[in-house]
């Protein structure tokens, strides 16, 4: 009888123990989470999960954190085109973002993270389904953007471009939108779709909106207005005017406002762009930029085999979730390239 009860004692005792390890280690995933740490928080988080012991509230947190910070490793891996390793953890992502769907069914950020995954994946379809599942549950704009975002990479176009507006409509503020953004996104979107004289309407206005806010940022002016620049020539508008009037608010002299230098004829392309001081991934950066508004400078004056090796080199140095690769994608497609 008491080598029973002792028995029955040590099993208490290790239960409890492994119960204090779960959630230990479920609180130092989130310390390591809150520091940056991805690496020890997913190495934590599944330590936690393996435990087996969670409560089911800490099970919901440990998968839900865990799938965040596979997103965030996986946009690392983009950033240094390691596409297998890209996809392999936005499926881990995925994969932990359901289990914590079947945990609790109704929580809007969870499937606005499972439907961001999947749009970085290419499952354009699964994000839109997610989107409107959060937005059913607590309707945002950023959510709406999202699924702005998600038919616009689906190439449904005019989708995209009614939820931008429906988003423009709205007051983002709290949410730490400006009201630029959504009409900004809107124009882009335009752009995309050929229809350069709407996009160079919406692209004017987001920049008149969003100037005020970005007075001392030297980079938002110059590619607000090579964007804008761009729409305006491919719609056959002359902006020669308004342009030199907006390359009086910046240094033409060095990078990027060296772009809009060249689109007023000021400098030839071989000296848009120095060589870039800041390593091999802003240098990545300005060259995907430099290609692509020189090939849509190139496709506006009619050259369009320039324009094609152009819009190629930017599908292969520009990052894939950017707004450059799209457009080239876009314009490439239309070319029947």
């Amino acid at each position: 009888m008491i080598r029973i009860l002792l028995a029955a004692a040590c099993v208490a005792v290790l239960s409890s123990g492994v119960q204090a390890a779960g959630a230990d280690h479920l609180k130092a995933a989130q310390a390591a989470e809150k520091n940056g740490n991805a690496d020890e928080a997913i190495h934590l988080f599944t330590q936690a999960i393996s435990a087996g012991d969670l409560s089911t509230a800490d099970q919901f947190a440990a998968r839900k954190g865990r799938g965040t910070e596979y997103i965030a490793k996986s946009l690392i891996a983009d950033t240094f085109q390691r596409k297998d390793d890209a996809h392999r953890l936005r499926q881990n992502a995925i994969d932990d973002f359901t289990a914590a769907l079947k945990i609790k069914t109704d929580d809007a950020e969870v499937y606005i993270g499972r439907g961001q995954t999947a749009h970085l994946d290419g499952q354009f379809d699964q994000a839109i389904a997610d989107f409107d599942a959060a937005l059913k549950l607590k309707s945002t704009v950023t959510t709406l953007m999202n699924r702005a975002t998600a038919y616009r990479a689906k190439g449904d176009y005019d989708r995209a471009v009614a939820d931008f507006t429906a988003a423009a409509e709205k007051d983002g503020k709290a949410e730490g939108l400006e009201g630029w953004e959504a009409i900004n996104e809107r124009g882009l979107t335009q752009f995309f779709a050929g229809r350069h004289a709407q996009a160079a309407t919406d692209l004017e206005k987001s920049l008149t909106l969003g100037l005020p806010g970005h007075s001392g940022d030297v980079l938002w002016l110059p590619y607000q207005v090579a964007w804008l620049h761009v729409a305006r020539a491919r719609a056959g508008q002359n902006d020669a005017a308004e342009l030199a009037r907006y390359a009086e608010k910046m240094d033409l002299k060095a990078w990027p406002g060296t772009l809009v230098a060249y689109f007023l004829g000021q400098i030839k392309a071989d000296q848009v762009s120095p060589a870039s001081s800041h390593g091999s991934m802003m240098g990545r950066a300005r060259d995907c930029n430099l290609s692509f508004f020189t090939g849509e400078d190139a496709l506006a004056k009619g050259n369009i085999a320039e324009a094609t090796r152009l819009f190629n080199h930017v599908r292969e140095v520009c990052n894939i979730h950017t707004a450059n690769y799209l457009a080239a994608g876009a314009e490439l497609k239309r070319m029947g390239k």
